[in-house]
């Protein structure tokens, strides 16, 4: 296998790979344009603030256990990322003018370099040695790596399409 950046000492655990850098920038980058794209939500402010929450929870515990090469977290981000590109694939399809005909690129650019950091990072010094299973307390720190992925939930929860656009439907039944 080979390191994805760094240098390998001879007895020590591998250091971060670039690969996962790459993943969570991206990551975050697609946020950003998904927030150019869409705006943030509009609705209550508890709803807002839940939304916030969980999304940073979320997200939060899944980045870590990607860090972590834990195979659930892993299947999980896989699945967000593929659904990330065929979202990005199909926005390509629906743009109505140039300014959004851009930032569907740069979505579908964001969710592939996320993706392919993602499929780098499986074939990593770190991968591998995250997949025995060490303590939480060996290797490098990942709090930075989890931090920007508390980030991206963050903004997770707070993009969105307004509340404000739903469909109410009202059946009255009368008698006559």
């Amino acid at each position: 296998m080979s390191v994805d950046g760094g240098i390998e000492q001879p007895g020590a655990t591998p250091p971060l790979p670039r690969s996962i850098w790459v993943l969570a920038w991206a990551s975050l980058a697609g946020q950003a344009v998904l927030w150019l794209r869409e705006g943030g939500r509009s609705d209550d402010q508890v709803s807002l603030v839940g939304s916030v929450v969980l999304g940073a929870l979320l997200v939060g515990y899944v980045s870590a256990g990607v860090v972590r090469a834990r195979t659930v977290r892993l299947v999980l981000a896989w699945v967000g990322l593929v659904l990330g590109v065929i979202g990005g694939l199909l926005g390509l399809v629906s743009v109505d003018n140039l300014g959004q005909a851009v930032l569907a690129v740069l979505a579908l650019a964001t969710a592939a370099v996320a993706l392919a950091g993602l499929a780098r990072f499986r074939r990593t010094d770190w991968y591998a040695w995250q997949r025995t299973k060490p303590s939480a307390h060996e290797g490098a720190p990942i709090g930075q790596l989890v931090a920007i992925g508390v980030l991206v939930g963050v903004l997770g929860g707070v993009l969105g399409g307004p509340v404000d656009d739903r469909v109410d439907v009202r059946i009255s039944v009368t008698d006559r």
